[in-house]
């Protein structure tokens, strides 16, 4: 049994898995935490999108 993921899923579940990890090593408050990896999500789904438009257009 295997799990089927598109590339923006697999991107996407990626950066929800980093965000965490990099919330919890990053801060020390558990306000900061959540906080930092909020923040850093929405970083990743920006380069995610920015890159694949990137991409989009470079490849006509």
């Amino acid at each position: 049994m295997f799990l089927s993921l598109t590339h923006l899923q697999a991107a996407l579940l990626f950066a929800f898995f980093a965000s965490i990890v990099l919330g919890v090593v990053g801060r020390n408050s558990d306000k900061e935490r959540i906080r930092y990896g909020v923040t850093v999500f929405g970083y990743f789904v920006a380069a995610i999108f920015g890159l694949g438009w990137l991409m989009y257009f470079g490849h006509g």
